[in-house]
């Protein structure tokens, strides 16, 4: 099952499809590219996106590129001094120097909007790596007019008047009664959207809740709501790293395992490479994909954009990704969990201590 080409939403679950994909309509852009990423590498990606987009700065485009500081801080400076050279306007985006004042702020997010008429968004920099991700490709007009307004927010750097706005606006999800819409998280350590479209949905939950996360560290109140889901009979399946470029994350996620593993709570650890795909399935109606990891950092601190919705086909297309998935993933036992070594244990309580840095 899949969504076709005529679909409003399309989604990837390999960087080789998803940077075609870009590629192909960052090569028909006639007006304007704005792209904000966290990962900027100065790798084979990274340097073919950069050449492609001076490229299209120098037939004309209107070329914008926004990056975060500390994502991007591996790349080098002739990949700046290429695109800047040729007419592409960048910015960074909360700098390390001088020192700022919350430095934990990324921007996390992972989009590109083609002359407003096609945007991307999702889990993949650019950068060379065959990690198992995933993305949406969005044709909707009102959907892609959020995601141009997000990015306006961030690039004329609007973000503490917005969360505001935001937060006054913010009415409790009624997620069965809505269709695909953005859900932006702008950096605030009390109030997160993002988390709240989560938590709805797993509170309303009726049959099955199927999240695949690759930094999977819930705060209490998403912990609490998941066990209290498993123990009302829903089956609850987390899908997380197994492989992780984050050791440090990962074993503090694995400080809530046994909790999760007492209430009913499945645990898999995807096995073959990294994953770093951030999407969930409920109830084979209600779906989620974007840049947000359910932990500290994504929910109170970066910027993020998820998309959200009640839609068959799209949770339809995820919920058979998750099942794909699970083949490649080692389950984690209750009775195994028990037995492994006391220094793991006292490793996983150590970083779990520092949560809100991972």
């Amino acid at each position: 099952m899949g969504l076709s080409l005529n679909d409003p939403l399309k989604f990837y679950f390999e960087p080789t499809a998803y940077f075609a994909a870009l590629r192909e309509e960052i090569t028909s852009a006639k007006v304007s590219l704005d792209v904000e990423m966290y990962i900027f590498a100065s790798d084979a990606v990274g340097w073919g996106f950069a050449e492609q987009l001076a490229r299209k700065a120098q037939e004309g485009v209107q070329v914008r590129v926004l990056y975060d500081s500390v994502g991007s801080q591996g790349a080098g400076e002739q990949l700046w001094f290429l695109m800047e050279e040729n007419g592409v306007r960048l910015k960074e985006f909360n700098p390390t120097f001088p020192l700022p004042r919350n430095l934990r702020r990324r921007n996390h997010r992972k989009v590109v909007i083609v002359d407003g008429r096609v945007g991307f968004l999702g889990g993949f920099n650019f950068m060379d790596v065959n990690w198992r991700d995933t993305g949406v490709r969005i044709e909707d007009a009102a959907l892609l007019e959020e995601l141009q307004a997000q990015f306006e927010i961030s690039w004329e750097k609007l973000l503490y008047r917005m969360r505001d706005l935001a937060r006054r606006k913010w009415k409790k999800p009624r997620w069965r009664d809505l269709g695909p819409h953005l859900v932006p998280s702008y950096g605030s350590r009390r109030f997160s959207l993002i988390r709240q479209e989560y938590l709805a949905a797993i509170l309303h939950a009726r049959e099955r809740i199927d999240i695949t996360n690759a930094y999977f560290i819930p705060d209490l109140g998403i912990l609490r709501a998941l066990r209290k889901a498993a123990r009302r009979g829903k089956q609850v399946r987390i899908l997380t790293a197994g492989i992780t470029d984050v050791n440090i994350a990962r074993w503090a996620s694995q400080a809530i395992y046994t909790k999760l593993l007492r209430a009913g709570v499945r645990i898999f650890e995807f096995q073959p490479r990294i994953l770093h795909a951030k999407s969930a399935a409920i109830d084979g109606r209600w779906f989620t994909v974007g840049t947000a990891n359910i932990d500290h950092l994504s929910f109170f601190h970066n910027l993020e954009v998820n998309l959200f919705g009640t839609d068959v086909e799209a949770a339809a297309e995820l919920s058979e990704q998750f099942e794909l998935d699970l083949k490649d993933a080692r389950e984690i036992r209750a009775d195994e969990w028990k037995r492994r070594p006391r220094w793991y244990r006292l490793r996983e309580r150590f970083f779990y201590y520092f949560r809100a840095w991972l």
